[in-house]
């Protein structure tokens, strides 16, 4: 079921891209280059909706692409702003979005990217080749960790579901980045054998999702040698004022994009209003 998957994930990919007339892979330019967008995959929820998962492919090795929403950068058929990134950087990004639709959706919606005068768009579906399971893997029973944005704060685990923190800060000031992290132990595998623990790497990274400028991370990814509780801190600055959103990554062992299963890993977007 692994290898079904992951080979539709990877379909979908070189469908996105071909319909941009992109470079082909091992020759990527630095600049010039189009932003794709992936489908990669969807789930059901508990009350009988299913949630789609989407993620983007910039194929310029060192061109961020800003692309505010509208003709550019627009869900159709509408509305076409549905919380989607409009901050690109290089290179391949999971799980940046997802889409709550209902148990019977049929399949029209797209999103539609166009950087440097290169449009592209995918389609997302419901179709079972496509299923995943970002919140637990049947495999080995492993599941992602959990963010809090306060010591005793509501966990977020998965996919990002809607802004899950509210902050302000003004032009200039460093704004302090705190979470709280933790992982469960998988119900099988691990060091200790069937049923034991397993105490692997973890990694929180930060992302600009949305912003009229660009955001300085203080340190934007920092690893841990197990997935024991942590307090990672880092600080964002901001040169021009408005609305951003920033996302904050928790990996484990398997890495981004759960190693293209898309599971075990956490988003979860907060939203920076920066004063003058």
């Amino acid at each position: 079921m692994r290898l079904l998957r992951a080979g539709a994930v990877c379909a979908l990919m070189a469908v996105a891209v071909g319909t941009a007339s992109a470079q082909p892979p091992g020759s990527l330019r630095a600049f010039g280059s189009p932003v794709a967008p992936m489908f990669e995959g969807w789930y059901r929820n508990g009350d009988g909706t299913a949630t789609v998962l989407v993620g983007f492919f910039n194929a310029n090795s060192e061109e961020i692409v800003e692309i505010p929403v509208g003709e550019l950068n627009r869900f159709e058929p509408g509305p076409e702003d549905r919380g989607q990134p409009t901050h690109f950087p290089p290179g391949r990004s999971w799980g940046v979005l997802s889409i709550n639709v209902p148990g019977d959706f049929d399949g029209d919606l797209r999103w539609v990217l166009s950087a440097n005068g290169q449009p592209t768009s995918i389609p997302v579906h419901l179709q079972p080749p496509y299923f995943i399971e970002p919140l637990r893997d049947a495999a080995d029973g492993n599941e992602p960790p959990t963010i809090r944005f306060a010591a005793d704060g509501a966990g977020v685990t998965g996919p990002p579901i809607g802004i899950a923190y509210t902050v302000t800060v003004s032009v200039g000031t460093p704004l302090d980045l705190s979470v709280w992290t933790s992982d469960v132990t998988p119900e099988g595998g691990g060091e200790g054998g069937p049923g034991g623990s397993r105490r692997s790497a973890l990694t929180l990274r930060w992302h600009q999702h949305r912003g009229p400028a660009a955001v300085e991370f203080g340190e934007a990814s920092q690893r841990f040698t197990d997935t024991a509780d942590q307090n990672p801190t880092t600080t964002a600055i901001f040169s021009a004022p408005g609305d951003y959103v920033l996302r904050a990554e928790a990996l484990d062992e398997t890495g981004v994009g759960g190693g293209g299963f898309q599971c075990c890993w956490t988003s979860a977007l907060v939203q920076v209003t920066v004063s003058p």
